[in-house]
């Protein structure tokens, strides 16, 4: 591995641990307060990478990828899978994750011919179809 692609993997590990270890204090109309943590976004993964989220995207787009690349793909495809899973657990509104997803050039829309139904309650799956 080459010493620009070790730094770039250790600043991807680095913005992700970050975003872990670092809770967001919320405060409660009851006075109390809720933590949360820092979400993954592509411009923070940009800023992480010394790079414009332009430049992560076009990455993202290219079929060949050299090591470094492969690595910015995969931190890319993790924002985007945080992005999906907590817009379904109901943590971001449809159109943020949306937004968000099509920054990266995914639509989140299913190809025409195709759907994708997510059914939380199985007795509701009648409805679905």
């Amino acid at each position: 591995m080459s010493k620009q692609t070790e730094t770039t993997a250790q600043a991807i590990g680095a913005y992700f641990a970050a975003c872990d270890a670092t809770r967001e204090r919320i405060p409660l109309k009851n006075g109390g307060f809720e933590e949360r943590q820092i979400p993954y976004t592509l411009f923070g993964l940009a800023r992480a990478a010394k790079m414009s989220p332009e430049a992560l995207v076009k990455i993202y787009r290219e079929p060949k990828r050299t090591a470094k690349d492969r690595l910015l793909f995969d931190a890319v495809l993790k924002v985007a899978a945080y992005t999906q899973e907590h817009a379904l657990l109901g943590e971001l509104t449809y159109q943020v994750a949306l937004e968000t997803l099509r920054s990266i050039g995914e639509t989140g829309e299913p190809e025409e011919g195709r759907t994708l139904n997510v059914v939380m309650d199985e007795r509701l799956l009648r409805y679905a179809k």
